[in-house]
């Protein structure tokens, strides 16, 4: 599995490419033998069919693999409606069809008010599935172009532990909030070892756990309420307090609570777990610009390096992306230099970051930002550098 960036405008959006098929079928055995349907794309999508009864929990890999789910209901059993129910909670951006032999209107009416996209009879034919997913491409292609995000999305990426990315994206964000040009928030996305709330001195109550819960709930007040403000104005989503398997969040999940920060909020800081996730590389798609940040040692520009080859597989890989060197040392003699990196790396250095240790130690430490314990220090100057590039690349992305 893995990303697809559709378009190159400033309202971008991201897509799960699914290979096992983009519709997938689930109808219990007596409906696939009964069903009129040809091998191949139907509609531009490709179809796959999954021998299921009714009733039968749908396995979690199927859902993954589908962009559009055609689920037999039987409207008698409370089983088949409870699943179909429980599909739509936990998926709320998934187009689902429910399949239904001998409808009436009444459950017709009952089943799209349920938040069904559509309803086909049985046994399901060629062309009344065709007629469907055009319908559906209809309007998740107008969706796309008329109802986009107006925020911007800036993602920031370690190449290993403990180089400062975090560091970044607070102080960033945190600028940003400053600057006062609209509202600012930080996505502390690192599941299992966030630490933004720490470095920003904030304990919150709420965070990250309480948005996934809320599941298809999630709205405007929702996610102002469990945002934390900082004195400069910036409003951070914390990780969650207690560490979670990676795997446990899905793309839509993740997809939901950030398209609804791009419509509240104008810049959107995102700061990733380590790790590569589908959600995290398919977030990195969406991104208007992106923050690889690296140091001058072995072990973090070999970690780039893969991270850069995986990244020009999905198509990443151009100009929002950025590589910020942190922790620069100022002396003519140094093992590793900028130009070094960037042949290591094939890609240009954007942007350094000057070393002062002891500076950003104090800093994290108390909680506080870089100028509450120095105004006007080297490192903030070039954090608000490399915020002014980053509107010129958001504008040159608009024009």
């Amino acid at each position: 599995m893995g990303v697809v960036n559709k378009g190159e405008t400033r309202k971008r959006r991201w897509a799960v490419r699914r290979e096992d098929g983009s519709v997938q079928l689930i109808l219990s055995p007596a409906e696939i033998t009964a069903a009129e349907i040809a091998a191949g794309e139907i509609a531009g999508f490709g179809v796959a069919m999954n021998m299921l009864a009714a009733s039968a929990p749908i396995p979690d890999e199927i859902v993954e693999r589908g962009q559009v789910l055609v689920v037999e209901v039987e409207p008698g059993a409370d089983a088949s409606l409870n699943r179909l129910a429980a599909l739509r909670a936990a998926h709320a951006r998934l187009p689902i069809v429910a399949a239904v032999r001998n409808a009436s209107i009444p459950v017709v009416r009952a089943l799209l008010q349920s938040g069904v996209n559509d309803v086909l009879a049985l046994p399901l034919t060629g062309a009344e599935l065709r007629a469907a997913l055009e319908r559906i491409r209809a309007v998740v292609d107008a969706a796309h172009q008329d109802g986009g995000a107006d925020g911007n999305i800036v993602s920031v990426v370690k190449s290993v532990g403990g180089v400062g990315a975090t560091m970044l994206a607070t102080q960033a964000a945190s600028l940003q909030a400053s600057r006062r040009q609209g509202e600012t928030c930080l996505f502390d996305f690192d599941l299992q070892f966030g630490n933004a709330a720490t470095y920003l001195g904030v304990q919150p109550q709420l965070g990250l756990a309480d948005l996934l819960d809320a599941g298809a709930r999630v709205d405007g007040d929702l996610l102002r309420s469990v945002m934390a403000r900082t004195p400069t104005g910036l409003n951070l989503v914390a990780a969650p307090p207690e560490i979670m398997p990676l795997e446990s969040v899905s793309a839509d999940q993740i997809f939901d609570v950030v398209d609804l920060a791009t419509r509240n909020y104008g810049m959107v800081f995102a700061d990733l777990p380590g790790n590569w996730t589908n959600w995290s590389l398919s977030l990195m798609a969406r991104s208007d610009v992106i923050l690889l940040v690296v140091e001058l040692t072995i072990a973090s520009l070999r970690q780039a390096q893969r991270q850069l080859a995986l990244l020009r597989n999905q198509g990443v890989v151009d100009g929002r992306l950025q590589i910020v060197v942190n922790r620069v040392q100022k002396k003519l003699f140094r093992t590793i230099d900028l130009a070094d990196a960037e042949r290591a790396l094939n890609h240009p250095v954007a942007f350094s970051i000057t070393n002062d240790f002891p500076l950003v130690s104090t800093a994290l430490d108390q909680g506080v930002l870089l100028d509450d314990i120095k105004p006007k220090n080297r490192i903030s100057r070039d954090i608000g550098e490399i915020l002014d590039a980053c509107q010129a690349l958001i504008q040159q992305g608009a024009d």
